[in-house]
């Protein structure tokens, strides 16, 4: 059974579209992404309803769910008790999925979580397998989809029956990875030795890509492309290139936008990246994400166009650096001070999470309990979706679409002629740069300029980058969403002090826009 031509206009009325100029995404469209991975596995109806009518209150237009669950995916049924292939042998006293034979009644129900979605105004972003199925990584797990024929027939078959969709490929994966049995995930650390080959991921990935580019062409008689990007880990083997979505795959066709996983973890105190110790699992270790913004997209090309770039898993909310309960938990005043400045450096929209959602953890839930994992949370779903963060993502996105021109947007740190605070920090400086960062960005044809300084340290910028006889200042408030006007300032070199300063709740955007 596919799905009617009504359910997929729902779809395509939702379809996500690159700007000509390649920044952006096209409405205009700003991504406001919430990670829900497993949606479609531990929800019924009633809670899919609740979950999608809040985020869709708070703003959010994209929610990330894999369609083979991470965590239970093979050991656990959804909610409905169905599981997403039929077994590879039903008379085997353990269930062992069939990749090629997709369970109909399964997706009947991810039919419904995708339709309810749609009538809010969100889409959801398919993610086929995630990415222990393909190359482990982190688990130990058999790798049903490490084989390219299996790949390709579930990416057409997920591309055929969800078109319109964006989808991400990968799935918190590198493409260049090795045996599990190689790897001690306690550590973090790859026993490597000479008998140990990194093994390329890479035509799995592609044949995904291939399926969903095929099944959804039926859907597709002007040749239009389906929207797929890679979600990769925030690790990456010695002599294996960085987890940047368009370092992995630079030469794909398919890869729609850049992205990257910033993670969750902090601190500086590991090997240097540019050179690792042999033994050592690179990671991104920062506050905040704005340097891998910056690289995407200074580097991301496609054809010679640019592509738009986008952190598709920042720090979570409420969670603890690295999962670890020993260690202090991402605020709500770090969720907001990354993404103004992960916007600010040229992303084209933000992801946000929190631990006890993307999970859906239910402590009290018989059939799904708690998921029995270094991430674990001791915190509900359900308590947890009124989170400041959530709110503080939802002002970003309706500052960034009400500004007086949106695809003419660029990011500027020259118009700032005082400290930026951007250098290197100290080692276990957890409040190093990213934190202090003082960001800046404006219209190319000079109608607007904005900078937004974290903790509320004063600076000077360059106006006279704007046209116009007139150039009008505001206060916008990030915790609050409010304007106060700061009166008219000259062109030139001007000196701001913004009307608060402190660490966490004092960040200020500074407007000016030319009349």
């Amino acid at each position: 059974m596919v799905r009617t031509a009504e359910q997929i206009a729902r779809s395509k009325a939702l379809e996500i579209r690159v700007h000509p100029k390649g920044r952006y995404l096209d409405e205009p469209f700003f991504w406001q992404a919430d990670t829900a991975w497993e949606i479609f596995h531990r929800l019924d109806e009633r809670e899919v309803k609740m979950y999608l009518d809040k985020r869709a209150e708070q703003g959010f237009n994209v929610i990330f769910g894999v369609l083979f669950a991470e965590h239970g995916g093979a050991t656990l049924p959804n909610r409905q008790g169905e599981w997403p292939f039929h077994p590879k042998d039903p008379s085997a006293e353990k269930y062992y999925p069939g990749v090629l034979r997709p369970n109909e009644k399964y997706f009947e129900y991810v039919d419904f979580v995708v339709d309810y979605a749609a009538s809010v105004g969100i889409r959801i972003a398919i993610q086929p397998v995630w990415g222990n199925y393909v190359a482990g990584i982190y688990h130990k797990i058999d790798h049903y989809f490490d084989n390219v024929d299996a790949a390709l027939a579930f990416g057409k078959y997920s591309g055929e029956r969800y078109p319109f969709l964006p989808y991400l490929n990968g799935g918190d994966v590198h493409r260049y990875w090795f045996d599990d049995a190689a790897f001690n995930a306690r550590a973090l650390k790859p026993t490597r030795g000479p008998d140990i080959k990194v093994i390329d991921y890479g035509p799995v990935f592609e044949a995904f890509a291939e399926g969903i580019i095929a099944g959804e062409a039926k859907h597709r008689p002007d040749g239009s492309q389906p929207f797929i990007t890679f979600h990769p880990t925030a690790s990456w083997l010695p002599d294996t290139p960085k987890p940047f979505a368009s370092h992995l795959f630079p030469n794909s066709k398919w890869l729609t936008i850049d992205g990257i996983q910033s993670g969750h973890t902090c601190g500086y105190k590991y090997a240097p990246l540019e050179d690792p110790s042999i033994g050592t699992l690179n990671w991104f270790y920062a506050q905040n994400s704005v340097d891998l913004v910056r690289e995407m997209y200074e580097t991301s090309t496609r054809d010679g166009s640019l592509r738009p770039v986008i952190d598709l898993e920042a720090h979570y909310e409420s969670t603890h650096y690295d999962f670890k309960p020993e260690k202090d938990q991402w605020k709500a005043s770090n969720i907001r001070q990354g993404a103004w400045q992960a916007v600010f450096a040229g992303a084209a929209g933000l992801t946000y999470g929190v631990n006890s959602v993307w999970q859906m953890n239910n402590l009290n839930s018989k059939s799904h309990p708690p998921i029995p994992h270094n991430t674990v949370s001791a915190a509900n779903w359900f308590d947890e979706l009124d989170l400041p963060g959530a709110t503080y993502i939802g002002i970003i996105t309706k500052w960034f679409l009400s500004r007086p021109s949106y695809f003419t947007r660029i990011p500027d740190q020259s118009i700032l002629l005082s400290d930026t605070f951007d250098r290197p920090v100290p080692e276990d400086d957890y409040d190093g740069k990213d934190a202090k960062l003082i960001s800046a960005t404006r219209d190319i044809d000079g109608k607007w300029l904005a900078v937004y300084t974290p903790e509320g340290q004063g600076f000077e910028v360059d106006t006279s980058v704007l046209q116009g006889e007139k150039l009008v200042a505001i206060w916008f408030d990030p915790r609050s969403g409010k304007e106060t006007s700061a009166g008219t300032v000259e062109k030139g070199k001007v000196k701001v002090q913004p009307p608060s300063q402190g660490k966490d709740d004092h960040d200020w955007v500074f407007y000016v826009v030319a009349q």
